[in-house]
């Protein structure tokens, strides 16, 4: 196959992509709307369909220039309306980020702030942490908590922009969610794969804390 028609295959790919799962656009970006600075003197890597910049290995041992690390306010206009519906977030619902250790620590609050921090320890719909590398070993415990189901979380980094979470419950994969994040860096967008072949959307909004 030649150039040409290798360019051209690629293109179709990108497109069938967007169109089957209706994906937005998202091309490299990192805080702020900037590409990050780069990081090796090497030319940024080209993109393909809606995926950013694909030259993350420096990303995946020292995350903390990723744009998804940060806090960021569940925006219920945006997302599907179940995820009000069900109550699983009060308006104020927040989730962080933060680069730790050569991973990432996440932190999900039903609201925020949250009343104290026991959530770090025993298991409560209120909040809860958990850590992981983006080595794709589905190895690192309670990604929903404390919770004593036996669930271990597995993370790939896919771009710049991009993540993928894949849940175990006993070693059993029930869960897959992409983490993505606008080229603005404003926007991050949690969409979900259950077993039962559903998926869904939370949107959620940028926004700075104080420094805790």
């Amino acid at each position: 196959m030649n150039r040409t028609r290798r360019q051209f295959a690629v293109v179709w790919i990108g497109m069938a992509l967007i169109l089957a799962y209706g994906l937005p656009l998202l091309g490299r970006g990192g805080r702020g709307g900037q590409a990050g600075e780069a990081r090796a003197k090497l030319a940024e890597a080209p993109l393909i369909g809606f995926f950013g910049s694909y030259r993350v290995a420096a990303d995946k041992t020292d995350p903390s220039k990723l744009p998804i690390i940060g806090a960021w306010r569940i925006n219920f206009d945006k997302s599907d309306p179940v995820m009000k519906a069900q109550a699983r977030f009060k308006g104020s619902g927040t989730v962080i980020y933060t680069a730790v250790n050569g991973g990432i620590k996440q932190e999900v609050f039903l609201f925020y702030p949250p009343k104290d921090d026991s959530y770090k320890t025993v298991y409560t719909d209120d909040g809860r942490e958990f850590w992981f590398k983006l080595d794709g070993k589905n190895i690192y415990e309670n990604p929903q908590g404390p919770n004593g189901l036996g669930q271990t979380v597995g993370m790939w980094l896919v771009d710049r922009n991009t993540l993928f979470r894949e849940r175990a419950t006993k070693g059993v994969i029930d869960e897959r969610v992409l983490y993505r994040v606008s080229p603005d860096g404003k926007t991050l967008v949690w969409t979900t794969f259950n077993p039962a072949g559903d998926s869904g959307h939370v949107v959620w909004d940028r926004i700075e804390l104080p420094r805790r």
